[in-house]
């Protein structure tokens, strides 16, 4: 009797011992069970939380680019080049006339016309003046291929010329004869080979009454012809320019002068010095003022008995430069 309680007791506790190894084993599988299914939902949930963290961002560039796109301007198209409104109008015989217009078409940026003879001026000096003092004397005055010009398209017509018999050559007339410059600004500029600029700035006023006629300019030929003469016309060119838009005046141009006054040896010899290929003009300096700008600069009150004609008085402008700056020059005469 006392066997079977023993054995029955052992094989009591070797069941529990067996349910509880069991109980264990579902537990632990329980808890992997769990484990991984967590593992499994983290990772989800981190995922469905970067493609949502990305899916923002992607949407925010979006809308910033939107943004930009309203905000930034739309690209411009180019707009064709505008036309000028000023031209260079010019008659050249030689080339100094040509030179002097190619720097004023390039200080304004303007469209150029340069006059052409129907018949060309003849190859020598004096058969050229023969013809032009008859064209004068009888105001027929010569052919032009393009006399005709379309004036309309420009505000501002810069025209140029040589001296000739002290005023504008005669190809000038015909361009005046074929256009209508009312209602237009004018600005002279010529070559010569002593001067005229003033004259014929006079009688292009007298000529164009309904035009806004302005100062000119004037180069002497040899000056333009030196070795520099470009720079030299450029910049003075540039001055003109400015005193154009300061409303100077000849008047006001010569106010920086002095007094007229006798002549001093130093006057004298920057006359002479100054006057030396000018011998045809027959000049006797009779008083002098002078201004003090880059050098000295003189006006001369002379008698004048050009080509051996009458006396009659002119205003000789001489520069004198600074020490080792250049030679002492005639700027221009003006009766």
């Amino acid at each position: 009797m006392m066997g079977k309680i023993k054995m029955n007791n052992k094989t009591s506790i070797i069941t529990s011992m067996g349910n509880l190894l069991l109980k264990n084993k579902y537990l632990f599988l329980e808890k992997f069970n769990l484990e991984v299914i967590m593992s499994r939902s983290l990772k989800l949930t981190l995922a469905v939380s970067a493609a949502f963290a990305a899916s923002a961002m992607f949407s925010a560039c979006n809308k910033q680019e939107v943004a930009q796109s309203k905000t930034q301007p739309a690209p411009v198209a180019e707009s064709a080049p505008q036309q000028s409104k000023s031209v260079v109008v010019y008659f050249s015989q030689t080339g100094a006339t040509k030179k002097l217009a190619q720097v004023f078409k390039d200080a304004r940026n303007a469209d150029e016309f340069e006059l052409q003879l129907v018949k060309p001026l003849p190859s020598t000096y004096d058969s050229t003046i023969a013809e032009v003092r008859a064209e004068r004397e009888s105001k027929q005055w010569p052919a032009l291929v393009n006399a005709k010009l379309d004036v309309d398209k420009y505000d501002t017509v810069f025209l140029g010329y040589p001296i000739m018999f002290g005023t504008f050559t005669t190809p000038i007339y015909t361009f005046l004869e074929a256009n209508d410059l009312s209602g237009k600004v004018v600005v002279p500029f010529c070559t010569y080979g002593s001067g005229g600029r003033k004259a014929s700035a006079n009688e292009l006023k007298t000529l164009e009454p309904k035009a806004n006629v302005t100062l000119a300019y004037g180069i002497s030929n040899k000056r333009i012809n030196a070795e520099g003469g470009i720079e030299t016309a450029k910049a003075e060119v540039a001055a003109f320019f400015g005193n154009l838009e300061t409303g100077a005046t000849e008047e006001t141009l010569v106010g920086g002068f002095s007094e007229q006054r006798p002549l001093t040896a130093e006057d004298s010899a920057a006359f002479a010095e100054a006057t030396k290929d000018y011998a045809y003009l027959n000049l006797k300096p009779l008083s002098v003022s002078s201004q003090v700008v880059a050098g000295m600069n003189y006006i001369f009150v002379c008698e004048m008995k050009a080509f051996g004609g009458p006396a009659e008085q002119a205003n000789v402008r001489i520069f004198k430069p600074l020490p080792g700056r250049g030679e002492t020059q005639l700027i221009g005469v003006e009766k």
